[in-house]
């Protein structure tokens, strides 16, 4: 009984040990760089959207991300590739 007794305090030490590790854990800050303004590829136009149109989800799909689309004339999905910044219509009107 006594053995049970001392692994509850050893236990709850060592939760105690690990949440005030964590709490004054230094964290370095992640490197930043300047964002500059987006320019696509070579021989890439930017992608226009409509009056009243506005992206309404962004998901990866595969090596491409997948941009929902939604307006007044209805809703439409991109895949765009990010290396080449290429833009093709897959659903939508």
């Amino acid at each position: 009984m006594a053995g049970l007794g001392v692994l509850i305090l050893l236990g709850t030490a060592l939760v105690a040990g690990v949440i005030i590790h964590r709490i004054y854990a230094r964290v370095s800050p992640p490197a930043s760089m300047p964002a500059g303004p987006a320019v696509p590829g070579p021989g890439v136009a930017p992608v226009k959207l409509a009056p009243g149109e506005h992206v309404a989800g962004i998901a990866a799909a595969g090596g491409a991300l997948g941009v929902w689309v939604s307006g007044p004339q209805g809703d439409r999905v991109l895949l765009i590739d990010p290396a080449s910044g290429q833009a093709r219509q897959v659903l939508g009107p």
